[in-house]
């Protein structure tokens, strides 16, 4: 099944304009910068998008983040290690599971912690909490259509 990537970045007007992904991809993998972001912290949205060959794709995921731009206009690198880091911290404490074997009690507290502060400083430094109108303008842009079954899943 075919799977697209789309990304809409927030102006600073707060209209949503379209990133292009393979503009994106390059100034991700250090190719080609984006001028236009340069040293900037852009709140973006990022979609997945899957059909079925020759049919209208559905969207299937959202996420509304902050991406982090270097004084040359690449996605910076020091950034989205650290989002990477605090996105496996924050999993830390399903090390710990309810039922069969596990660490001791003690151990699963602090990997508990570990993993809630991973998880605020990831929702602070990496998170956008868009207004409901956001939501919407982001979800009309990506998907025109009237949802059938469902909604996509939002981060």
């Amino acid at each position: 099944m075919p799977v697209w990537r789309r990304y809409l970045v927030k102006e600073t007007s707060g209209r949503l304009v379209e990133l292009p992904s393979g503009l994106y991809d390059r100034a991700d993998d250090g190719t080609a910068p984006i001028p236009d972001y340069a040293g900037r912290c852009v709140e973006v949205v990022a979609a997945v998008l899957v059909g079925e060959q020759g049919a209208v794709p559905r969207l299937a995921e959202v996420a509304f983040t902050k991406l982090y731009f270097d004084q040359s206009g690449y996605v910076d690198t020091a950034k989205r290690d650290r989002m990477i880091r605090l996105m496996l911290e924050s999993c830390a404490d399903r090390r710990c599971p309810a039922a069969g074997r596990h660490p001791p009690q003690s151990k699963c507290a602090i990997l508990a912690r570990r993993a809630s502060a991973a998880r605020d400083e990831l929702s602070r430094e990496f998170g956008w909490e868009p207004a409901p109108a956001e939501v919407s303008a982001a979800l009309n842009h990506l998907d025109p259509q009237p949802v059938q079954k469902g909604r996509p899943t939002l981060h």
